[in-house]
């Protein structure tokens, strides 16, 4: 069975849910370039694959636990300054690796250094400060960049994050891969700069046979057929990965009549050739490639030297340095086969035809050959002109011979696709033929239909005969009916008065039962509503706590029940918001307000006790993280030390006001009152095994005893 689904035609293969993936030599490649921390870049076509290599590689590098970032620069626009445009690339950084630094505020608080340096001090004493893990930032759309004058400092930091690794070794851990329709020249315009010349490149080829072969199974074929019709496919695509799954998208879409590799040449005519070549965005994209988006300085010899490539007279020798070849090959129309160039399949080279070049190149014998007659007229005879121009005549004699033969061949394809729509005519007539014998048949079952439906109509006639007669007897005892009838109607209306009075009895009790439902369901609203107001106020209670995740929890569930309450809705998102906003971990605990000099464990593990220099004590609960009630007060300067009786059920806390203080460690209350005799600040406090005794030190450079039940010193 046929699945167009299965294709994607637009966009990433990610998007369609049940779109293939086709893995190819570049997966594994950018792949293990990632993982080594390799700074790389994909800069090919349109719809050859990148953004689809991208999001996979990104994938597996989450998996493997390593921080992958896609920033696609269409998201910035072009329409903002330097400052904006750089501070929004570092925002969509920080928000993908969740860094706790306020960007927006960083960046403005280092606005007395240059772009390019606070673009690398923010990767350096910030990223790579808050992520321990390796990080491949991939920047999608780079050619976005192009019509920007601001940018080369943008790739020139990336040159430097790379060339600074000598001297930083965390810089290590990071690495750009960036995508795009561009050359690496084009990255840094400016003729005075260092062009951008790292990284490793990562070319993305056509599908082959064998990494084509999953499309097949969109076409819902058997294995042979499958195979026959993907070679069919990819005589004319050459393993474009678009143009393959657009015309496998086709084939599904409307399938031939027989599967043959000849049947996917009309289809291909359908969907690429005519009015469709100007549609298809593809085509479109090499069209502008070819004749608006080279520079101005090269836009003839870009086509001159494609027309060679397309003429195959002789090798037109790749050159990774030669502009005019490099956006050949960015286009899309050619690619390099061994060293030399090549149209890159049939398709293109029958949309961008020999006609195609000769319309958008024109070119004339005096255009032609200007130059040389402008020196030869004044210089020699008429004899070397006419020499020269039997020459040109004799070339264009050539050429016109070699259009002439390539027009014959593009006729004899055409012939071909003209019988083979003569033979889909003539099957249309046969299928037409085949309709009308069938309607035929139906015309003549409707007139036996139509006598049988008179013979119905005399039976039915007779029924009604047969009726009447019924009905005669039938008003004779209706008649004798309606005399019992009247009877009965007199005790019905004795009953129906007596039925009002009920009825309206019911009805008031009806009405009186219903008004209580509604004030029910009021007051059950009203309480969903107040407990829903409750859990609100909890959740506002809990943010400020250690036990905000806890909150946060309640929070979302608020947040649920609240959406069919529409009174509370708003403020059950407003407290998810905040909670998402404050919610903190749940083992920090917070709640001081000034340093903690002092914490200890109870004998039992299930609770601790903090000192601090706010001059309190706070206990905890261990196991939540949450505060044990209120903090306990009762020192005049900060707790330098505490300690839980062996029993737990005490606490002894030693003060920078020169005394201690016994409490309850169950309900936090004082247990008399201070322990004075030392004559300065009392660093440290302990119990006796047996709980009870009290040994305490101080900065008078002394120990004290205390009993740990009274209070009182011991000698």
């Amino acid at each position: 069975m046929v699945d167009p689904s299965l294709y994607t035609v637009g966009g990433t293969v990610q998007a369609n849910e049940r779109g293939i993936y086709l893995s190819r030599q570049a997966d594994r490649e950018l792949l293990a370039l990632c993982e080594d921390s390799t700074f790389a870049y994909v800069l090919t076509p349109r719809q050859m694959g990148k953004s689809s290599l991208m999001i996979r590689t990104a994938e597996q590098l989450i998996d493997a636990g390593k921080q992958a970032v896609i920033v696609d620069l269409t998201q910035l626009g072009t329409q903002l300054s330097a400052d904006e445009w750089y501070s929004d690339f570092l925002d969509l950084v920080a928000s993908q690796l969740m860094l706790t630094t306020d960007v927006k505020q960083w960046w403005r608080a280092n606005h007395q250094s240059g772009l390019t340096l606070r673009l690398t001090r923010f990767f350096q004493d910030v990223v790579l400060a808050e992520v321990a893990e390796p990080i491949v930032i991939f920047v999608d759309e780079i050619d976005t960049t192009l019509s920007l004058d601001f940018t080369d400092d943008f790739y020139a930091a990336i040159r430097y994050l790379y060339v600074a690794r000598s001297t930083d070794s965390r810089l290590r851990r990071l690495s750009f891969v960036l995508i795009g329709v561009a050359t690496p020249a084009d990255l840094i315009q400016d003729p005075k700069r260092t062009p951008f010349n790292i990284g490793q490149r990562v070319d993305l080829t056509d599908f082959s046979a064998e990494e084509a072969l999953p499309l097949a199974a969109g076409l819902g074929l058997v294995p042979e057929k499958e195979q026959q019709m993907l070679e069919g496919v990819l005589q004319w695509t050459g393993g474009h990965p678009y143009l393959t799954q657009r015309l496998c998208r086709a084939l599904a879409d409307k399938p031939p009549q027989g599967w043959t590799a000849a049947a996917v040449e009309p289809v291909v005519a359908e969907t690429f050739f005519g009015r469709m070549s100007e549609q298809d965005n593809n085509l479109q994209f090499v069209r502008d490639m070819l004749t608006k988006r080279a520079p101005a300085s090269l836009e003839q010899e870009v086509l001159t030297t494609y027309r060679e490539i397309y003429r195959d007279r002789r090798p037109v020798l790749d050159e990774e340095q030669n502009l005019v070849k490099s956006h050949l090959k960015l286009s899309g129309v050619v690619r390099r086969e061994g060293k030399q160039l090549q149209v890159r399949n049939r398709i293109y080279r029958e949309v961008f035809s020999q006609e195609w070049i000769r319309e958008h190149l024109p070119e004339n014998f005096w255009q032609r050959y200007k130059p040389v007659l402008k020196w030869a007229i004044p210089v020699t005879a008429a004899s070397v002109l006419s020499a020269g121009v039997m020459a040109g005549l004799a070339q264009d004699a050539r050429e016109s011979a070699q259009e002439a033969k390539q027009q014959k061949a593009i006729a004899e394809e055409q012939t071909v696709i003209a019988r083979q729509k003569a033979q889909e005519a003539e099957q249309n007539a046969q299928e037409a033929k085949r309709q009308t014998t069938i309607a035929e048949g139906q015309k003549k079952l409707a007139l036996e239909n139509e006598a049988k439906t008179e013979e119905a109509l005399n039976k039915e006639q007779e029924a009604n005969e047969q009726r009447a007669i019924a009905l005669t007897a039938a008003e004779t005892q209706q008649q004798r009916a309606e005399e019992q009838a009247n009877i009965a109607q007199q005790q019905r209306e004795r009953a129906e008065n007596q039925a009002i009075i009920a009825q309206a009895q019911t009805r008031r009790a009806e009405t009186q039962t219903a008004l209580a439902e509604q004030q029910t369901k009021l007051a059950e609203q009203q309480t969903r509503v107040a407990q829903l107001r409750e859990q609100v106020a909890r959740v506002l209670n809990l943010l400020p706590t250690t036990n905000a995740v806890s909150g946060l929890v309640l929070a979302i569930d608020t947040m649920a029940q609240s959406q069919s309450v529409p009174s509370v809705a708003l403020t059950g998102q407003a407290s998810l918001l905040k909670a998402v906003q404050v919610s903190q971990e749940i083992n920090r605990l917070a709640g001081h307000g000034a340093a903690v000099l002092s914490v200890a464990f109870s004998p039992d593990g299930q609770r601790i006790v903090s000192g601090s220099f706010d001059n309190t004590l706070r206990l905890w609960d261990a196991n939540t993280g949450a505060p044990i009630g209120e903090p306990l007060a009762g020192h005049g300067d900060a707790v330098w030390s505490v300690a839980f009786s062996p029993d737990g059920q005490r606490i002894v806390s030693g003060s920078f006001d020169n005394t201690l203080r016994l409490w309850d460690a169950n309900t936090g209350a004082p247990i008399g009152e201070p322990l004075a005799g030392h004559g300065d600040a009392v660093w440290s406090v302990a119990f006796s095994p047996d709980g009870q005794r009290i040994v305490s030190g101080s900065f008078d450079n002394t120990l004290r005893l205390w009993d740990a039940n009274t209070g009182a010193p011991i000698g």
